[in-house]
């Protein structure tokens, strides 16, 4: 009789939560599957189950182990669906590669699901534009650091420095009469100093 109750109390959670979960009541069916994860955790479907709701409370990494778990953990009834929503949990965190592997793969299982075609399409746009931002974002560095070489004053050339040494001597020298000329013009005098 204790393992009839202990089979049944799996069971049990696992209508808990599909109840919470249909009445948009996500963290009591989260509760409720994990307490099924405890119990019995060797079932695939429990794991698909949690995966959804933590993919419904917005907890998409949580969301994508779970459903990898599912799938690792052997004879799924429908796997097309896990591995769609698994592509979903990925699309979310924007690891775009790892959504295209699983829409692909749940469209292996099930070529006619047009949701997961769209899914998939959108996915491969955007990893373009994601890898196209970064060539962007690369290029964008590197012509600030070419820029910064260039305007930095300790980045001169032997001929630069003497250059840039011969303007500043030369408007040194110019200073230097300009104030000599004020000096002699207000009637100073500099004694000898022999």
């Amino acid at each position: 009789m204790c393992l009839v109750g202990w089979i049944g109390s799996w069971k049990q959670s696992i209508r808990t939560g599909n109840d919470a979960y249909w009445k948009q009541e996500y963290d009591a069916a989260l509760n409720a599957y994990q307490t099924a994860v405890s119990e019995k955790p060797e079932n695939p479907i429990i794991y698909h189950n949690l995966g959804t709701a933590y993919y419904k409370i917005g907890d998409f990494r949580r969301a994508s182990t779970a459903f990898q778990t599912s799938l690792l953990k052997g004879d799924i009834h429908n796997p097309a669906d896990v591995y769609y929503n698994l592509g979903n949990a990925q699309f979310q965190l924007r690891d775009y590669t790892a959504a295209i592997k699983s829409y692909e793969s749940a469209l292996g299982l099930n070529p006619h699901d047009s949701d997961a075609k769209h899914n998939l399409a959108l996915a491969r746009q955007l990893l373009k534009q994601q890898q196209q931002n970064m060539t962007q974002q690369q290029q964008k560095k590197s012509g600030e650091k070419t820029e910064e070489v260039e305007n930095d004053p300790t980045n001169l050339s032997k001929a630069e420095t003497d250059q840039l040494l011969e303007l500043l001597t030369k408007n040194e020298n110019q200073r230097r009469q300009k104030i000599l000329k004020q000096k002699l013009d207000s009637g100073y005098r500099r004694d000898k100093d022999w």
